[in-house]
This record gives C-alpha cells, sequence and structure tokens, in this order.
C-alpha cells in the first residue's frame, strides 16, 4: 500500500505537528480540524517505510484515513535520514 500523507496548516498549531494519511488508491477527504487552517500535500510514501504502517491500515479500514500527531521527529516516521545542516 502507498500513503498519501497531508500536513495541516494553520496558524492555531505548531507547523509540522498534525498530518493526515489516506491510501493512495482510495482517496478520501479529511476531516478539518479547525475552520482556519487547511490541508497541504506532504509526500507519497510506501508502507514499508512507515513507522505508524499498521496503525494507519487498521484506520484507513475502519475510517478511510489516519490522522497523527507528530511524537517522533518526522524523518523517523517516514524512515528518511536526518536533513543536514
Amino acid at each position: 500500500m502507498q500513503f498519501v500523507v497531508m500536513q495541516w496548516v494553520s496558524q492555531e498549531v505548531m507547523p509540522n505537528s498534525i498530518y493526515g494519511v489516506f491510501d493512495n488508491d482510495n482517496s478520501r477527504q479529511l476531516p478539518s480540524p479547525s475552520p482556519t487552517g487547511h490541508w497541504q500535500a506532504c509526500r507519497v510514501i510506501d508502507e514499508k517505510r512507515f513507522k505508524f504502517a499498521r496503525e494507519a491500515r487498521e484506520a484507513i479500514a475502519d475510517f478511510g484515513y489516519y490522522l497523527m500527531g507528530v511524537s517522533v521527529p518526522i524523518t523517523e516516521a517516514f524512515d528518511e535520514p536526518p536533513r543536514s545542516n
């Protein structure tokens, strides 16, 4: 499965802190956490590289999407090397 990852953008929340995930083959509309923001495309990632793939698959099967707040560095969640400065 490939996941589409969307990032919630709003002045009311810390940047890069809320993500919505859905199956690339069955896109869904994500719920809006507040009326003063919007979803922005972030990336498409293979489930093998997504740390929370099992949880995402279960939520997508039940609800059509998976919402996550970042509890680990995003590079770790998506199995990417840390960016060098």
